[in-house]
This record gives structure tokens, sequence and C-alpha cells, in this order.
């Protein structure tokens, strides 16, 4: 997962419009969200653009799924509401709501090979249940959601990966947080085997590269040819953690967990 800024998407003349008379007539007429779904769907390829065509919860190559826009507050129904009708019908036509994420992470899937399920499907689970928003009037700033959010500039440095599996773990000792970590890795269905293979061979890849760099860094002796090929191993290590790559928040916060007083330039890979 990696930071995804929504102020960066350009959207289609007048699809502003398109969306409010979609919400009125939605209204007036009792109609569902899902009658519209044009409204949203139009604006799936302007949301890869954000992330090279990759899934913004996951960041698996765009090859393993088809990509579609999702709501992050569920638009129809809850799950976990306590209280009908639930859903955020009011966000439906709302672009910030809108995820770009990939099939596994969004449909309900059963991972026959690794005896896991998940899917985020409807589920958008609270801390605080009784703080749930119903219906427009209501506050959603006292919500505090489980599920972790690429568009909040903080989430996506609570997720890791193990060396060991390629599993995903939380990459923060805080214990709220682990909580979230561990409600999106299930419903996210971040543990497929699958994408932790793929994952298990980045990071391994990443480990070692950071080896290979610091090799580099030892022999530095002030001659421009040992400077060059540290620098070059840097450079392979930046393009691994940069947005745009597989796992890259993943990756990121794997350098973040190696850095070393002795390779202070581990440090200076990740102050952004």
């Amino acid at each position: 997962m990696r930071w995804i800024d929504q102020e960066r998407i350009e959207l289609p003349e007048g699809w502003l419009d398109k969306a409010a008379a979609a919400a009125k007539e939605m209204d007036e007429k009792g109609l569902k969200p899902d009658d519209f779904s044009d409204v949203w769907r139009c604006l799936k390829d302007r949301f890869a653009l954000l992330s090279d065509k990759r899934c913004w919860i996951c960041e698996a190559p765009s090859a393993r799924s088809d990509n579609a826009i999702d709501h992050f507050r569920p638009k129809n129904r809850v799950s976990e509401a306590t209280k009908e009708p639930s859903g955020y019908r009011w966000l439906a036509f709302d672009y910030k709501n809108f995820r770009y994420i990939c099939t596994f992470c969004n449909s309900r899937r059963c991972d026959v090979v690794g005896g896991t399920a998940g899917g985020k499907a409807d589920h958008f689970p609270l801390r605080d249940e009784g703080k749930r928003a119903y219906q427009a009037v209501d506050d959603l700033d006292h919500e505090e959601p489980m599920l972790l959010d690429p568009c909040d500039h903080s989430d996506w440095k609570l997720l890791g990966c193990s060396l060991e599996s390629g599993h995903p773990v939380p990459a923060t000792n805080d214990p709220q947080e682990q909580e979230r970590v561990a409600v999106s890795i299930d419903l996210y269905h971040l543990q497929q085997d699958a994408l932790k293979k793929m994952r298990l061979t980045q990071v391994r890849d990443l480990d070692q590269k950071i080896a290979f760099a610091k090799d580099r860094y030892d022999e530095l002796d002030g001659s421009p040819k040992r400077q060059k090929k540290f620098k070059d191993a840097l450079t392979v290590i930046q393009r691994i953690i940069s947005p745009g790559a597989d796992f890259s928040g993943e990756m990121y916060n794997h350098v973040k967990k190696c850095r070393d007083k002795e390779y202070p330039w581990l440090q200076s890979l990740v102050n952004s």
C-alpha cells in the first residue's frame, strides 16, 4: 500500500454536474446507486494513472486482476452496521470515496491453496460502532475506520511484510494500529497464497540489494569508481521502494526496518 493523493485526480469536464444529477435522480426516484454505475466506472482509467495501474491496496502487478472502482465506505449496505438502512448512499457519487482496487482485495474469494478467504465486499468495520453515520447530516469525522485507507497519508506506513514468508505484518508497535492492520489483512485478503509468494520474492530480492549496497559502501575509498558503484546500488533500491513499483509500500517499510547506524544512507532512503 502507498499513499494516494486524490487531489491529483483530473476529472472529465462536466463530471461533477453528471454526478450531482445522478444523486438527485437516485433520491427523487428511489433508485439504487448501481443504476448509475457508469458515473464512477468512467473514472477507472484516470484513477489507474495514480498508481501505474496497480491496486491501491495490495500494489500487486496490474496483470494480477482486472481492477475496478470501489467505494471505500460501501454505497449499498454495511455488514457491520447495527441499524437500517445502512450504506453510505450520499457518498455514492463522491469521487473522494472511490478507490482503485483489484478483484482479490475487493470481492469475497476463497484461496483453496492457502486455505484463506477474504475480500472487502460490503465490510466497513469501525472501532466504535455507535459512532457510525447513517445519513448525510451525520458527521463522518466521528468514525474511526478499522480498514487501512491508501488515501490516508499515514496508513500505508503501518503495513510491512515478513522476510520469512512474505506474509503481511504490522510495521508499527502501536496495539490499536496493529489491530487495524490485522483487520485489513483479513478483509483485503492480503494473506492470499499467490500474493504472499510474489511479495516474498520481492522482499528477498530487496534484502539482497541492501546487502550488496552495504558491501559497496564498505569498499568506498574516495575513488570515483567506487563511489559510482555505491550510488548505482542505491539507485536500484530507490526504484524498488518508489511509488509505482510492485509492493513499494511494504518494500519501503522493510528498508525502514533495516536501518543501521553503521549505514546512515539507509535512513536517507526513507526520510520522505
